[in-house]
């Protein structure tokens, strides 16, 4: 199998810390270019999305969440799919939150990247405005036992929403919540966090 990530998706980030945590090192990375029409990604995957697995028998999965999904079931216990019981609403409301949020900044940081004549001011500012309620809402809330405990899915997709920073220097999500700020480092020394960084030069 081959997953075929870039150096600056988020999501790919996602499959890539999931890949690790669930010990798949059979899962080959393949480093590979997007938005190019000489992409030879597109001949199996014609949406060219990233992250993509492709499977040993020629066919493959687009979208992180049915990726993360299908890499879970190979090596079980399931360590990222939402709990049975009680839990399982607040931890979907919580995963749907920090995807909110994920979503929102991959689209600021994709709209900085246009030429300055192209890029649209106002989705910029919509989208600073959300990231920064939705940073203030994980502020309030991230100091609950459902951040302490192993990665799962929310904490997955809150994480690779706080890295986008790495590429979007205005999205300040560090000033005024310590509680954010300390979180974002424990997981960010993890070895599967620390594993999943692309290598100098790709």
């Amino acid at each position: 199998m081959r997953l075929y990530v870039t150096p600056t998706s988020p999501y790919a980030r996602l499959a890539m810390i999931a890949r690790l945590e669930k010990g798949l090192d059979e899962i080959e990375l393949v480093w590979t270019r997007t938005r190019v029409p000489d992409d030879p990604m597109l001949v199996f995957n014609p949406s060219g999305r990233i992250p993509y697995l492709r499977l040993d028998d020629g066919t493959g999965f687009e979208d992180t969440d049915v990726i993360v999904d299908y890499m879970d079931a190979l090596a079980p216990p399931l360590r990222f799919a939402p709990p049975e019981g009680e839990d399982r609403w607040p931890h979907r409301a919580r995963r749907a939150m920090a995807r909110s949020l994920l979503d929102g900044v991959a689209v600021w940081a994709r709209e900085i990247v246009r030429p300055e004549t192209e890029r649209s001011p106002g989705i910029i500012e919509h989208e600073r405005r959300r990231a920064a309620r939705l940073a203030d809402r994980f502020e309030a809330g991230i100091g609950s036992p459902a951040y302490r405990g192993p990665l799962d899915m929310p904490q997955l997709f809150l994480f690779c929403a706080l890295d986008v920073e790495r590429r979007l220097p205005d999205f300040d999500w560090r000033t005024g919540r310590p509680g954010l700020v300390a979180w974002h480092a424990r997981v960010a020394a993890m070895p599967s966090v620390e594993g999943s960084l692309p290598p100098a030069g790709v």
